[in-house]
Order: C-alpha cells, then sequence, then structure tokens
C-alpha cells in the first residue's frame, strides 16, 4: 500500500518528466485545458442552479466521477495536440531552455490535474474501494488534513478561477498568435 502524499508526489514528477519530454509550448496547451477544466467545474457548481442540485443529489461516487471526469478529458485533450511545426527550428536551437520550461510547466500541470483529481475524490469521502480513507488522527490522515487547503480546486475558487483563465489566454496569444 502506498501512502497518498507519495502518490500525490509520483505523479507530480511523472508529469514533470513528460513534460520536459513534450516542451513548453504543447505543456502550455495542457496547462489550459486543466484550468479551463477548473473553470468549468467552478462556475457549473456556483452559478447553475440545476447542475449543482442534481450533482449533489447523486451519490459521493458519482460526483466524484463528473468532476473529476471532466477534467481529466479536458487533459487528455490538451495533451493530444498538434505537431507544431513553427518551432521546430527554435526548439533546436534552444533544447535546455526547451527541456527546462518543459519541466516546470509538467511539474505544474501534475500538480494541477492530480490535485484536482485528489481534492474531488476527497470531497466525496474516497467512495471507492481502491482508495482507503485514512484513519483519522494518524500522521497520513494529519498530513492529508494539511495538504488538502493548497490543492489547486481549493485555491482556484472564484473569483480567483478568473484571473487563472485570464493570465492563461494571455500566455497563449503570446506564444501562438
Amino acid at each position: 500500500m502506498i501512502d497518498l502524499v507519495v502518490l500525490f508526489g509520483m505523479f507530480i514528477v511523472l508529469f514533470g518528466i513528460i513534460g520536459a519530454m513534450r516542451g513548453w509550448a504543447k505543456e502550455l496547451l495542457v496547462t489550459s485545458a486543466i484550468v479551463l477544466g477548473l473553470f468549468i467545474n467552478a462556475i457549473l457548481e456556483t452559478y447553475i442552479t440545476p447542475y449543482r442540485t442534481a450533482l449533489f443529489l447523486q451519490p459521493q461516487g458519482t460526483q466524484f466521477i463528473v468532476r473529476a471526469g471532466l477534467l481529466v478529458l479536458l487533459a487528455f485533450f490538451g495533451y493530444q495536440t498538434p505537431h507544431l511545426r513553427f518551432l521546430q527550428e527554435k526548439v533546436a536551437r534552444e533544447r535546455l531552455e526547451e527541456l527546462l520550461l518543459g519541466l516546470c510547466l509538467g511539474l505544474l500541470n501534475g500538480y494541477l490535474l492530480a490535485g484536482s483529481v485528489w481534492l474531488y475524490l476527497h470531497q466525496a469521502g474516497y467512495p471507492t474501494d481502491l482508495v482507503v480513507k485514512p484513519v483519522e488522527g494518524t500522521e497520513l490522515a494529519n498530513q492529508i488534513s494539511n495538504l488538502i487547503p493548497y490543492l489547486p480546486p481549493s485555491l482556484l475558487q472564484i473569483p480567483q478561477v478568473y484571473f487563472a483563465v485570464g493570465v492563461v489566454f494571455v500566455f497563449i496569444i503570446v506564444v501562438f498568435v
């Protein structure tokens, strides 16, 4: 059995390695897709009353699947980016910078995606047998309760998620236009 905190760290490192291999431009598109997913979840749960009512009437497992499913689906499509040929000449000259920026954005994407899925799982009360809820009062439960406020959906609530979307779109316009 592996602790959730260690698994979270492993996912962040894995996404960092993937980001270093893919490059910063493609990882920026993934970041925008994940931030868009957080934005959509926040908007639907805050302002769309029929959606919020229907969501909270569902069992905890279904709530987790709906929230995390939307985010993972958008992240999946973010990773399915086309081949960006116009950046190839620049990448060949600046390979170290490409690697380091891709690593940083990959780490950020791992934090955003794995942290969001973990928070949704925590809010749903760990409704699966695959993940065991930590026993209250243990060191793991204390670590998790200290880390939960710093996971992305906790930090990027309304209105902060609006600013995150704005910053991501500014970067996309500067890089790709």
